[in-house]
């Protein structure tokens, strides 16, 4: 079987590992390790922005939508336009090692030690601070409420409330890597040790899924919030997040079984099918309602660290790890 990307794809050398991809309008962007943004269509030109002195740690899609923000080791959160532009939001002095942003509120939100800044209109709003530094950040769908995970749990705010004490989760262990659900029903944490860890709120109820044979670093939920992919073990392992008591004592769908382990996932927009990108470079993309797969790409030289559908569901943008990219209509 011909890997999509020789029949209906792009290849791109993105000079880099890839942190992130992106789309803006018509375009894939690719946040990568040299500091640079990279932007290519389907076909043309592509086109190498310098941003950063250094990694680019994080990035989000400015709330504009017309925009790329993104987060250094060289402790400053930037704004980077398709046409070149670059603006410095800010001067942090530590590594941005955190981005998440919502277009439904224009909130920015950067990760940096043990807090999380807001920023409105592209300017300093307030800062929330944290015990111990910040792991994971997420907004939920409406932009309203923000998680911050740290040591021993995490915390949940209303981002655009400046004075908001927190609510705590608690959970001991250290959380590296947090989703919360489109409807902000559940925060789910990537644990230290080889294991999620989630809570039903409001109740905050606690749920534990693992099993895993490493870490979890991504997630994705479908649009409907029935589903929750996350990497981290030799299938996407897909949680169903349906009924009053979400995934406990249900077992996950397991598509995409490779020996290679999962390193990346992402929902497609609107329909129950996912992108999975493996360890060795592979990526494909499973379908929920019949098991169809589509090989998008062949193994190389990296992990697959970015995947990302563009907003109409119809092409894919991936990247990895030792700086091979590719723009696939699907």
């Amino acid at each position: 079987m011909t890997a999509q990307v020789y029949e209906t794809g792009r290849r791109l050398a993105l000079g880099a590992a890839a942190t992130s991809a992106h789309w803006i309008g018509e375009e894939a962007c690719f946040a990568l390790g040299d500091g640079t943004v990279l932007f290519a269509a389907r076909e043309g030109a592509v086109r190498r922005i310098e941003a950063h002195d250094g990694v680019i740690l994080s990035a989000a899609l400015h709330p504009d939508g017309n925009r790329l923000v993104t987060g250094g080791d060289d402790g400053r959160l930037k704004v980077i336009a398709p046409d070149g532009a670059v603006a410095t939001l800010a001067e942090l002095r530590k590594w941005v090692d955190h981005v998440a942003s919502a277009a439904a509120t224009g909130v920015i939100v950067a990760g940096v030690g043990k807090e999380a800044i807001v920023f409105r209109g592209d300017k300093e709003s307030h800062r929330y601070a944290h015990p111990t530094s910040v792991g994971g950040l997420a907004l939920d769908a409406k932009g309203r409420r923000l998680v911050a995970t740290h040591y021993n749990g995490a915390t949940l705010r209303y981002v655009l409330t400046a004075d908001d004490k927190g609510s705590a989760l608690n959970w001991a262990g250290s959380h590296l890597a947090v989703t919360m659900s489109p409807d902000a029903d559940y925060v789910v944490t990537g644990m230290q040790e080889n294991a999620l860890h989630g809570w039903r709120l409001p109740d905050k109820t606690d749920l534990r899924m693992d099993g895993y044979p490493s870490k979890t670093r991504s997630f994705s939920w479908d649009k409907r919030g029935r589903w929750l992919a996350t990497s981290g073990a030799n299938s996407a392992i897909v949680w169903p997040f349906v009924g009053k008591l979400g995934p406990q004592s249900k077992a996950p769908l397991q598509p995409g079984e490779r020996e290679a382990l999962v390193t990346a996932v992402t929902f497609h927009p609107t329909e129950e099918i996912l992108a999975i990108g493996y360890a060795d470079g592979a990526a494909m993309i499973v379908r929920f309602s019949d098991s169809m797969g589509m090989e998008l790409d062949e193994p190389g030289e990296g992990a697959v660290t970015a995947l990302a559908w563009s907003p109409d569901g119809k092409r894919i943008a991936l990247g990895d790890e030792a700086g091979r990219g590719a723009i696939v209509d699907v």
